[in-house]
C-alpha cells in the first residue's frame, strides 16, 4: 500500500514538473515576445529625436522632465498611461499636439516622436516600425 501510494505521489510531482516546465508564465512568455519584437525601430527614435526637439521641446523640455507641458519620461509618465494602450498614447498625441497646433504633425513624424518618447522610457526597440493604428493594443509598460 505504501509503495502504491509512494508511486502515485512519484507521477504527480513528474507531472506538476512537466505542467510547469512546458506552461511557463504567460506574463513572462509576454515580456519576451515583446523585448524580441520591440515597440519601434532604433532608426525611428533616431529620427523622432530630432522631431521631438522641433515641436515638443518647448513645452516639454529637450529631456522630456516638462516645463509647461508634463513629463514625458519616468515615473510621472509611466503612472500616467499604464493603463492605457500605445493607441491611447498615440490617439491622443494625434488629437492634442502640438498644443499651439493639434494635428499638425504627419501620422509618420508623430509615430516617429512616439517611438523616441518610448525610447527614453525604456520601452525596447525592435525591427519593426511604429506606425499609426497597426497593432497598437498592448498595454504601456516597458
Amino acid at each position: 500500500m505504501k509503495t502504491v501510494r509512494y508511486l502515485l505521489f512519484t507521477i504527480a510531482a513528474i507531472g506538476v514538473a512537466l505542467a510547469v516546465s512546458i506552461f511557463p508564465n504567460s506574463q513572462a512568455e509576454s515580456s519576451i515576445a515583446t523585448k524580441q519584437k520591440g515597440w519601434y525601430t532604433t532608426a525611428q527614435a533616431n529620427r523622432g529625436h530630432q522631431l521631438f526637439n522641433n515641436y515638443c521641446a518647448q513645452c516639454h523640455m529637450p529631456d522630456l522632465t516638462g516645463a509647461m507641458g508634463p513629463a514625458l519620461k519616468g515615473q510621472q509618465f509611466l503612472s500616467a498611461w499604464e493603463t492605457r494602450t500605445l493607441a491611447d498614447l498615440l490617439s491622443f498625441e494625434h488629437q492634442n499636439m502640438p498644443a499651439n497646433n493639434p494635428g499638425a504633425v504627419s501620422d509618420k513624424q508623430l509615430a516617429d516622436i512616439t517611438a523616441f518618447i518610448l525610447m527614453k522610457n525604456s520601452f525596447p526597440a525592435g525591427k519593426t516600425p511604429l506606425v499609426m493604428g497597426a497593432g497598437n493594443t498592448r498595454a504601456l509598460k516597458p
